[in-house]
């Protein structure tokens, strides 16, 4: 009896290493898990911040183009006005778009959606808290989904207006990748000269053209460059909604980041 009583307490001893050891193994495995999930969350927070600053980049130039049309559209409106009470004559005004240059070059905003791709199609998505989780869908789901709509609308009405209300701009654009005059990140030219006598002189006769005259003395030049001007504005208002949001989740996840750093 004292034999077996002592078989007992041995197994018994064993069954109780083993079984502790085996769940020291698990607990050992499931923390460096963790510790190792929160090293990605951390990892996928900042690259999150990385890409919603380089929205506020696009952004940053998306506005500085539509600044630029605004204006432009709005000299070109008054300059029509003025050829229109005869105020001036047909040289000084196709003097005058000339010295205009390209009105618009329709920047359009894309975002930065990489990372948010990724959680989506690993799951890590559902680490962030409910309230940034459900910022990110709307930011980069419904929010993008109107901007590209409307991406795709300002790209038509100005390729529109540039080939059949405005096409002295088709000239101008391919003009100055020939001087590079004016910055253009369309055709990748650096601005820093000055457009030659011959592209002057294409200039010039492209506008005393009996047809092109026609083109810009017509009311469907004036109509589609206030419809431009209005699909501008109209465009702006979206951008101004896009980087709303995206300062309203910037400042949320660096909050959240804090929280999980301290």
């Amino acid at each position: 009896m004292e034999y077996k009583k002592k078989l007992l307490i041995k197994y018994s001893l064993e069954f109780i290493v083993i079984v502790v050891g085996i769940s020291v193994t698990f607990w050992i495995d499931e923390w460096n898990r963790n510790r190792l999930e929160d090293i990605q969350h951390i990892k996928d927070i900042k690259s999150i911040i990385d890409d919603l600053e380089f929205d506020s980049v696009t952004i940053d130039r998306v506005n500085s183009s539509l600044e630029i049309g605004d204006f432009k559209s709005k000299k070109i409106i008054e300059l029509i006005e003025i050829k229109q009470q005869n105020k001036i004559s047909y040289e000084e005004y196709y003097k005058s778009i000339i010295d205009l240059g390209f009105l618009y070059s329709y920047e359009t905003f894309f975002m930065t959606d990489a990372t948010y791709k990724s959680l989506i199609s690993n799951g890590r998505i559902n680490m962030f808290p409910e309230d940034i989780h459900s910022m990110m869908n709307k930011y980069y789901e419904a929010i993008a989904k109107r901007i590209y709509d409307n991406n795709q609308i300002v790209d038509n009405i100005s390729l529109q207006y540039y080939n059949y209300y405005h096409p002295f701009s088709m000239l101008y654009a391919n003009e100055n990748l020939n001087n590079s005059v004016v910055s253009d990140r369309r055709f990748g030219v650096t601005g820093s000269g000055e457009f030659s006598e011959k592209s002057m002189e294409r200039f010039y006769r492209f506008f005393k053209n009996q047809k092109i005259k026609e083109i810009y003395l017509g009311v469907e030049f004036y109509s589609n460059t206030i419809n431009l001007r209005n699909r501008i504005n109209l465009y702006t208002q979206r951008i101004k909604e896009v980087n709303s949001e995206r300062n309203k989740i910037s400042e949320s996840i660096r909050e959240y980041l804090k929280q999980l750093e301290n």
